[in-house]
């Protein structure tokens, strides 16, 4: 049995943390040694780190689910730092603009909006993943989002399967399940 390391945002996370459900992270325990250190909303650095964090030499597959270029790191999430699946959640437009509940959040969207240099976010997301690739074998790079190029794109799976579970439907992520499948034996 092949032993897979699965690390990442929230799509490659294991929601069952916090909801009754099967995504297809935990699907792909039936047929691989699976360690999943995934975490909901995290920047492409925190998922770097992941790698760092694990010794990877015992893993015949790295499946990496790569997150949006525009996710900002920070040391504590002025939401979800308390919650029990985006504990190390980082900063993103979308989300903050959900949750003006204070200054802190205010002041990012502030900050999004008046001060991110997106093509600054986009080329070091780009060089992290760069870094990734060239230090690390083995890698399944995946994404669920239209600006991460080069990898595997299920964002059209995610589009049209939308869902509670790795943020898709039971059909979406059998989807995956299979589509993971194959090319991990390809």
């Amino acid at each position: 049995m092949s032993n897979i390391l699965i690390c990442g945002d929230s799509f490659a996370t294991d929601w069952t943390k916090k909801y009754n459900g099967t995504g297809w992270v935990n699907m792909l325990t039936k047929d691989y040694s699976v360690t999943n250190i995934g975490e909901a909303g995290v920047s492409e650095y925190k998922i770097y780190k992941q790698l760092e964090s694990i010794n990877i030499e015992k893993f015949d597959k790295i499946i990496v689910s790569h997150t949006s270029p525009y996710r900002i790191p920070v040391k504590e999430h002025p939401v979800h730092s308390k919650d029990i699946l985006h504990y190390n959640c980082d900063l993103i437009y979308s989300d903050l603009k959900e949750n003006k509940n204070n200054d802190l959040v205010i002041c990012a969207i502030d900050f999004y909006e008046n001060l991110f240099d997106l093509d600054y976010a986009c080329f070091v997301h780009d060089l992290i993943i760069k870094e990734m690739n060239v230090k690390y074998k083995n890698l399944i790079n995946i994404t669920f989002f239209s600006s991460n190029k080069n990898m595997y794109n299920f964002e059209d799976v995610y589009l049209g399967n939308k869902g509670l579970i790795n943020h898709m439907n039971d059909k979406g992520n059998k989807i995956i399940y299979n589509k993971i499948k194959e090319i991990i034996n390809e």
